[in-house]
């Protein structure tokens, strides 16, 4: 399923063994320096986690495998016993983001609300402190409670032209499923 998401995105052939789907992404990915994110990494298996070191191998592309804290400690990177070093030696850094949230906090939250009131679009206009404020308050620090908010909001603001007051959003945080 991981190399034909893969086939897919790059608008490839999705079908065949794992051998030519592998050999499908490397020449799909050779010479384009485009980076491979893979989100929920610590639940791949060890056999997909041995493909992407070989598509990274031979395609020379960048992967970055994010997840969970325990993705680090994962068993499927190193092996019970250190078994696959061939695959960990590949590890080129472990960054803990939970640990560095507070150093951007404030411009992250910023950046990502504004884009997502505004779809992705640059306004000259800046977000009033308090809209920001009670969207900080709402969304508790979870990026995906911040994302279900705002584009409610925004959705709810539109109807009627009424606009964003703080008002509508503490009405909106209401009906959000906790």
């Amino acid at each position: 399923m991981l190399l034909q998401a893969l086939c897919a995105r790059l608008g490839l052939r999705k079908t065949g063994n794992i051998h030519d789907l592998v050999e499908e992404c490397v020449q799909g990915l050779r010479d384009k320096h485009w980076l491979v994110l893979v989100d929920e990494a610590e639940l791949l298996p060890y056999r997909a986690l041995e493909v992407l070191r070989r598509i990274h191998d031979r395609s020379g592309v960048a992967i970055v495998l994010a997840g969970m804290p325990r993705l680090p400690l994962n068993l499927n990177l190193k092996g019970s016993r250190g078994e696959y070093a061939q695959l960990y030696s590949r590890v080129g850094m472990a960054l803990d983001l939970a640990s560095r949230r507070k150093e951007s906090e404030t411009e992250d939250f910023s950046a990502i609300l504004g884009s997502l009131l505004l779809n992705g679009e640059a306004s000259g206009e800046p977000l009033a402190p308090e809209i920001a404020v009670a969207f900080r308050k709402h969304s508790w620090g979870n990026y995906r409670r911040l994302f279900k908010l705002a584009r409610g909001v925004a959705w709810t603001s539109a109807i009627g032209n009424q606009g964003m007051s703080v008002t509508l959003i503490d009405r909106y945080a209401e009906m959000l499923i906790h």
